[in-house]
């Protein structure tokens, strides 16, 4: 099989070679052929359609009779669980299998979507989902409650200000404690950030 590999990192500072060598030798390994890598640093917030090497890869495969788009995690397609979903339709739309290393499975074959990598998905997107709502309620509930003891006068102008640095400084991290139910300890590794760092952007986001 042609394949073709796709590696993405959020900042300038990361390097996605770890991820497209650990690929290549998963190709060898299963006998697929890699016709070429395609690797950009880029914010996961990003669409793909709007990444410069992903739209490449786009053109490439429709031209190219490639079979396989190799990924290590769901997460290097994106970080909006909507936008990956569309990411793939369009692959599979193409007749184009995400192989993802996360999963070690194909979400397309024999022309078919992969119902299990699928439900995978959609159980990320419903998991996100519901651990963000149950973190603004408690978050809600826990404010009202301050308040009729008297003891919560909102936020002074300077921690607004520090805080919403900080989250911006992260964003990547953000957006996986928001739209997963990922551990501190997996999100680390993604991200190629601390587990302390994470730990203080959770903390953070829930308070």
């Amino acid at each position: 099989m042609n394949v073709i590999i796709y590696g993405r990192v959020s900042s300038e500072s990361q390097d996605f070679h770890r991820q497209t060598n650990n690929l290549k030798e998963i190709a060898v390994q299963k006998g697929w052929i890699v016709k070429r890598t395609f690797a950009e640093k880029i914010t996961g917030t990003t669409d793909a359609s709007q990444r410069a090497e992903f739209r490449k890869l786009l053109e490439y495969v429709k031209t190219n009779n490639i079979e396989i788009v190799l990924v290590s995690e769901v997460s290097r397609l994106g970080r909006r669980v909507v936008n990956i979903l569309q990411t793939i339709e369009e692959l599979h739309k193409l007749n184009v299998a995400v192989y993802v290393q996360q999963f070690n499975m194909l979400s397309y074959e024999n022309g078919k979507e992969n119902p299990l990598v699928m439900l995978l998905l959609q159980m990320l997107s419903i998991g996100a989902q519901l651990e963000y709502s149950q973190r603004a309620e408690r978050q809600k509930q826990g404010i009202q409650i301050a308040k009729l003891q008297g003891k919560y006068n909102g936020r002074k102008r300077n921690a607004i200000a520090s805080r919403e640095k900080t989250l911006s400084k992260y964003k990547d991290i953000v957006e996986m404690i928001m739209k997963s139910d990922l551990s501190v300890r997996r999100i680390s590794q993604i991200t190629n950030h601390s587990i302390n760092t994470v730990r203080r952007i959770k903390v953070l986001t829930s308070s």
